[in-house]
């Protein structure tokens, strides 16, 4: 049978007469006449190639076939009509998984924060964060991801988007760098060995960028995919990282030391937005997700 043939309303018809055995009784409880009822029987026998209903004495009697149908046809009404009932969230009880495409930073920076969080106030959500370089706009796009954290310079009209966190660029070394106590001028930044945070793996960002504009150069002795990684580089070595401050004071502070750095990020690369595909806006579970987190990023 092609389903795409099928009036989804034939099957309201049908539940209710099953459970009414009466036509007019199962018209008045969907809001329909007696010869509306009728109808749409007619058009269901038809699909289905069998009478469904025997007029009886006092009631209409199903058929075997309709016995057979009967509890698939409730439970799957019943099913629907739950999904369609935007009832409001309750994080407390409700058990929801969201996915979120993000760049490192979310993990590094928020992800500890969010659950602490979900702990306190929502024991049943669960979080899946992929890495933002799957594309996190065809994510949401396909229904794959609930919401994508990162830098974004267009976002297309069919996202909505908030700014999560603002945050600089700065320096970090060990503790102990003769860095530390001397600070960091722009000849000895371009003098340094340094560590990047690169998810694809190429030895290049803004600042080499701008660094070119001044006729300089820097040398990358290593690449990582994960600013999670760096704390234990960075006590074993001389190397110099540059990034998001906020990243930084999320390392112990005990071992390293957070440097004013002699360059400075583009515009677009000072906030971290949080978009979401504009189909799920209203959404309450969706809407819950996205104050939380919010909420979260304000006290960063």
């Amino acid at each position: 049978m092609n389903l795409r043939s099928l009036d989804l309303n034939l099957l309201v018809v049908f539940d209710a007469v099953f459970k009414e055995r009466n036509i007019t009784k199962a018209g008045a409880k969907i809001g329909l006449s007696q010869s509306s009822v009728s109808n749409a029987l007619t058009r269901l026998r038809g699909h289905l190639n069998d009478e469904l209903f025997l007029r009886g004495p006092r009631s209409m009697l199903p058929t075997p076939r309709a016995f057979e149908l009967a509890e698939a046809i409730h439970e799957t009404l019943s099913a629907l009509e739950k999904s369609l009932d935007q009832k409001e969230f309750d994080p407390k009880i409700a058990a929801r998984t969201f996915t979120i495409a993000a760049v490192d930073y979310f993990s590094v920076v928020l992800a500890p924060k969010l659950a602490q969080y979900l702990e306190r106030n929502a024991p049943r959500i669960d979080i899946r964060i992929l890495p933002a370089a799957l594309d996190p706009q065809e994510l949401l796009d396909k229904g794959e991801a609930d919401f994508a954290a990162g830098v974004f310079e267009d976002i297309p009209d069919r996202f909505d988007s908030q700014i999560l966190l603002e945050d600089t660029i700065g320096c970090v070394v060990r503790a102990d760098h003769k860095l530390a106590t001397s600070g960091l001028a722009l000849e000895q930044y371009v003098a340094s060995d340094h560590l990047m945070v690169s998810a694809n793996g190429v030895a290049r960002s803004f600042v080499d960028v701008d660094l070119k504009k001044l006729g300089l150069k820097r040398r990358i002795a290593m690449t990582i995919s994960s600013f999670s990684l760096a704390p234990a580089i960075l006590a074993s070595s001389n190397l110099v990282l540059t990034a998001p401050q906020k990243v930084i004071q999320s390392y112990d502070s005990s071992m390293f030391k957070l440097l004013p750095c002699p360059v400075s990020s583009p515009m677009r690369l000072r906030h971290i937005d949080l978009i979401w595909h504009k189909r799920m806006s209203v959404h309450p579970a969706q809407a819950w997700f996205k104050n939380a987190i919010t909420e979260i990023a304000v006290e960063i």
